[in-house]
C-alpha cells in the first residue's frame, strides 16, 4: 500500500482542526473526550501503533487522534443532538469510508462504497484486493484527498457506532471504528433520552479482540479467514492496562447513578458482568426497551449495542469481567477485567464537600 502515512490536510491557509469538547467541571459525566456537536473533522492514519500490557507494539489503523485523544484504538467519540443536523466530514489519502452503523441515514450518506462517498475508483491496483471494485459513486466526490462530508438529521438519542466500510473485516480489525452518542433534543448530557432515566457518570465500553496475525496484513486475503484472537480488550486496554484505565475503570460515589454503553466492535460475542453487581439493561441498538431488564450478566453479539445502568452501592469494590466466546458459545476464549468502586465523600458542617475543579487545558 503506497502512502500510508498521516497526511495533514491544509484549507484555507491554515492546518485543519478537529473541533473536540472536554468539560473539565467538577460533576463532569462524561469519563471521555468527544466530538460535535455540530460540524466535525477527521482524518486518517495508517501508521498507528498500540501497546498491549505485554509490551508488543501492534501496528492499528485510526480515524483522527483515537479514541480519548490517548490510544489509537477505537476511534474518537461522536455526539449529535436529536433532530438537528449532523455533519462528519473525513479527510484521507488511502480509500475509506465512515458507515454509520444503526442511524439509518440515506444512501449517499451511509458510507457503503458502490453508492457512497468518497473514495475513488482502484483500478490502477486490480481493484481493492484485486477484485476490480470501484469506489466514490457520489458525483463531486471520486478523487483521493477530497475530504467528502457526510450529513443526516440524528435520530432518537441513544447509543450507535461508525466504521470503515472498505474493505471491513480488515479494517474494523485494524481499529476504524467508533462510538456515535446522540444526545435528547435539549443536549442534555446526563438525560438517556428525552423521558429517560437520568444518570450522573458515563461509561463507553467498546468490547473488542486483536488477532495480531492480521495486523501485518494490507487486504483481507486467505489469511484473514479465521479470525483466531490473542488479545481481549475494553477501549484498546488489555490485561493489567484495564484495571485502572480511567475510561473503563469506575469510580462514582455512593448513590450515584452511572452509565455504562456497552459496543461490541469485535468479532466474538462478548459477556459482561460486573462481579456480582446486579444492573439494568435500558436500551439496545440505540432504542429503549420496553422494560428495564435486571440482570448479573449480559450477552453482547458482535455489531450490538446495549446502555446499562446501576447506582454505585456504599462501600463497591468490584471486579467486572467481559468474557469473549467462540461462536457457538461453548468456550472462553479469553477476557478482559476491569474495576468498579465507590469513591469516598468527605463531609463538613455544611454538608458534603465537592472534589475542587481540575485546571482547564
Amino acid at each position: 500500500m503506497a502512502d500510508q502515512q498521516s497526511q495533514t490536510q491544509k484549507r484555507g491557509g491554515g492546518e485543519r482542526i478537529q473541533r473536540r469538547n472536554r468539560d473539565q467541571r467538577s460533576g463532569e459525566s462524561r469519563t471521555f473526550s468527544y466530538l460535535g456537536p455540530g460540524p466535525v473533522e477527521i482524518d486518517v492514519n495508517m501508521r498507528g501503533l498500540e501497546q498491549m500490557a505485554d509490551g508488543r507494539r501492534i501496528q492499528t489503523w485510526q480515524f483522527g487522534r483515537g479514541f480519548n485523544d490517548d490510544r489509537s484504538v477505537p476511534g474518537p467519540v461522536i455526539e449529535g443532538i436529536e433532530g438537528q443536523l449532523v455533519e462528519v466530514t473525513l479527510w484521507s489519502q488511502m480509500p475509506h469510508t465512515i458507515h454509520f452503523h444503526g442511524l439509518d441515514v440515506d444512501q449517499a450518506n451511509d458510507g457503503v462504497p458502490s453508492t457512497s462517498g468518497y473514495v475513488s475508483g482502484m483500478g490502477g491496483m486490480g481493484g481493492m484486493g484485486g477484485m476490480g471494485m470501484n469506489f466514490g459513486r457520489v458525483s463531486g466526490y471520486d478523487n483521493l484527498g477530497s475530504p467528502f462530508t457526510y450529513r443526516f438529521i440524528a435520530p432518537h438519542a441513544g447509543t450507535y457506532m461508525y466504521h470503515c466500510h472498505v474493505d471491513t473485516v480488515l479494517h474494523i480489525e485494524m481499529g476504524m471504528s467508533g462510538t456515535v452518542i446522540i444526545r435528547p433534543p435539549d443536549n442534555d448530557d446526563k438525560l438517556t433520552w428525552s423521558g429517560g432515566p437520568a444518570f450522573d457518570k458515563e461509561y463507553i465500553w467498546h468490547l473488542h479482540t486483536f488477532d495480531s496475525t492480521w495486523h501485518s496484513e494490507s487486504v483481507s486475503g486467505p489469511r484473514t479467514v479465521r479470525h483466531r484472537p490473542d488479545y481481549f480488550m475494553i477501549n484498546g486496554r488489555d490485561g493489567a492496562s484495564s484495571i485502572d484505565d480511567p475510561t473503563s475503570a469506575i469510580l462514582a460515589f455512593p448513590g450515584d447513578r452511572v452509565l455504562i454503553r456497552l459496543i461490541n466492535i469485535g468479532y466474538q460475542p462478548a459477556l459482561v458482568g460486573l462481579g456480582g453487581l446486579e444492573f439494568e439493561v435500558i436500551a439496545s441498538d440505540g432504542r429503549p426497551l420496553p422494560e428495564p431488564l435486571r440482570t448479573f450478566e449480559h450477552l453482547v453479539a458482535p455489531g450490538e449495542r446495549y446502555d446499562i445502568l446501576f447506582r454505585m452501592p456504599t462501600g463497591a469494590d468490584y471486579a467486572a469481567m467481559v468474557e469473549y466466546l467462540d461462536i457457538r458459545l461453548r468456550k472462553v476464549l479469553g477476557h478482559v477485567s476491569t474495576r468498579i468502586e465507590a469513591l469516598f465523600r468527605e463531609y463538613n458542617y455544611f454538608g458534603p464537600v465537592e472534589p475542587a475543579s481540575p485546571p482547564v487545558e
